[in-house]
Parts: C-alpha cells; sequence; structure tokens
C-alpha cells in the first residue's frame, strides 16, 4: 500500500488538478488504493472558539482528526500527485480551520471504510455517503449536500435509464459497497419477478473502474451521485453521457463513529462555513451548487 504525506491543494492550482484527475478518472483504471496523510494545519484567526469548544478531550489533546477519504470521486474527492483536490478536501480544510485542529486524511477503498469507523480506526470519513437508514444503523451522519442516482451511459448509446424498472436485461458497472449496487440487485430481483431480462452487475473497486467499463463496452451504464455524473459527462469529452433523470433523491454527508462527539462539532463548523458564504463559494467553484443543502443535520441510529 503506497503511503505519502502532502496537505489539500491550494486555492490557485486546485483548477488545473482538478482537471488532471478529472481525465484521470475517465481514462484509466484506478489501481490498488493507496493513502495520503496530508496535514491541513488550522490558521488561529479562523478559529471558532464555540466550535472548538465541542471538540472531545483527546481530539484536543491530539490536536487533530483523522479522516478516511474515498479518492477517486470526482468532483467531490481526487488525489493529484499526493495531494487531495475537491470539494470535500476545500470543506474538511475550511471545518479544521474553524475547529483549529489538522486534519489528517487518508485514501481508503470506499467498499472498507464503513468497518474502518466501526472499529476506530478513523474518527470520520468524507467519502460522498448518500445518507440513508439503513446506513444509519451502522454509523453516525452529518449531512452537508444533497443527491440522487443518475446513470451514465456511452456517448453514442440510445439507452435511457430513469427507474430501476428500466435496467432490466441491461449490464451495469457500479462500485461496490455503493446504494446504487444495492438499488440494482433490487431491481434484478423485481426484472426476474415480473418475468423480465435479468439485470447482469459488475461490481468494480473504484468509480473510475466503473467508467472505464462503461467506455470499454463491457457495460451498458453505470450510476452514482447525480452531482458526480453531471462533472464525469461533461468532462469525459463525448465518451460518457447522462442517461436520463435524477432518483432515488437524498441527503448526503461524512460518517462517524456511532455516539462520536465529534458529530456536534462538524455540524456546529457546517453550519458556520453556510452562515459566512464559505460553503457556498466552494459548491459554486466546483460547479455543483445544485447540491447544496440550507441547513446541517445530525443522523443517528436514535434518532
Amino acid at each position: 500500500m503506497r503511503t505519502n504525506s502532502s496537505r489539500v491543494m491550494t486555492r490557485s492550482s486546485r483548477f488545473a488538478a482538478a482537471a488532471i484527475a478529472g481525465a484521470a478518472s475517465i481514462a484509466l483504471l484506478a489501481g490498488c488504493a493507496g493513502s495520503a496523510e496530508p496535514e491541513t494545519t488550522a490558521d488561529a484567526g479562523a478559529v471558532d472558539e464555540d466550535i472548538r469548544a465541542l471538540l472531545p478531550q483527546d481530539v484536543l489533546d491530539e490536536g487533530s482528526i483523522s479522516i478516511a477519504v474515498d479518492s477517486n470521486y470526482p468532483p467531490l474527492d481526487s488525489e493529484v500527485d499526493g495531494e487531495f483536490v475537491g470539494v470535500e478536501p476545500e470543506l474538511w480544510a475550511a471545518a479544521g480551520e474553524l475547529m483549529g485542529v489538522e486534519i489528517k486524511a487518508t485514501s481508503v477503498q470506499f467498499d472498507s471504510i464503513i468497518a474502518g469507523l466501526q472499529s476506530q480506526r478513523y474518527d470520520a470519513s468524507f467519502a460522498g455517503f448518500w445518507i440513508t437508514d439503513e446506513r444509519v444503523k451502522e454509523v453516525d451522519m452529518v449531512s452537508f449536500f444533497r443527491s440522487g442516482t443518475q446513470y451514465l451511459v456511452a456517448g453514442d448509446s440510445d439507452v435511457e435509464i430513469n427507474s430501476l424498472e428500466d435496467l432490466c436485461g441491461l449490464t451495469v458497472a457500479l462500485q461496490s459497497g455503493s446504494y446504487e449496487m444495492t438499488y440494482a440487485e433490487e431491481a434484478h430481483a423485481d426484472c426476474v419477478a415480473a418475468g423480465k431480462e435479468d439485470v447482469t452487475i459488475q461490481g468494480y473497486k473504484t468509480q473510475d473502474q466503473a467508467n472505464l467499463a462503461v467506455q470499454s463496452g463491457r457495460a451498458d451504464g453505470t450510476a452514482m451521485g447525480a452531482e458526480v455524473a453531471g462533472h464525469i459527462a461533461q468532462i469525459s469529452n463525448g465518451q460518457l453521457k447522462t442517461a436520463g433523470e435524477v432518483f432515488h433523491e437524498t441527503q448526503g454527508g461524512i460518517a462517524l463513529p456511532q455516539g462520536s462527539e465529534l458529530s456536534a462539532a462538524f455540524q456546529a463548523a457546517f453550519t458556520e462555513l453556510i452562515a459566512n458564504g464559505r460553503y457556498a463559494e466552494i459548491f459554486e467553484e466546483w460547479g455543483i451548487s445544485s447540491a447544496e443543502i440550507d441547513a446541517s443535520e445530525i443522523f443517528t441510529a436514535g434518532g
């Protein structure tokens, strides 16, 4: 496993890096996931003492928060030359400044993140998580965006996917551990029960790999969050396009171990970033203003 240390990329260089990351996600298979541990050092002048007061003592003593990241999901998160770029890196950097702590991020395969949180290996995760009843039974969550399912198909395809019913008879390439995988499995069962052609499901470790399966003709389509789908289609130079409308609309956010005291601190940080305009600035700069929410909420198994 590759390990290196870096920081969140500066604002002056992020757009060039984002273009590189986007091109890589379209053109290349992702290799074995590595890990990076960027240290986002807080600016003492930006610390919000009310938010800092919400941090547990062990975090104050340590001076840092460890997070797991899915670094193959632009524009939310990508890793370029050992540096993280995207909406989430800028958001966690801004939250870290308000808390007065370093945010130490490690790139982790998406389907192993929940287990890492449950074992307390990580304090939190920024990985484009959807907030669902099933997921909240496993981890606590704090919202910071809204999303929904959208499919991509090859640029010359005439396939349209506006609902799960449209998957009957198709081959879909999906990221392992994602809710798109769960929904496709449900669609497969429904298609078979209705006497229609079944759904052939291919599972991949990263979204990059699923995208390439569609480009290479091994699959008819791939699904992801709508805010990501539009970005991927835009940078694919016509190789991919959106296949229909957004469905399964939901909120998304960060995940934390159940009972984590950090939930309140992150919610307060997101609330302040929404109020002071930095949140909207980040989303606008990355072209996903439609994914903004008005207020951050905490979701737990206990309600």
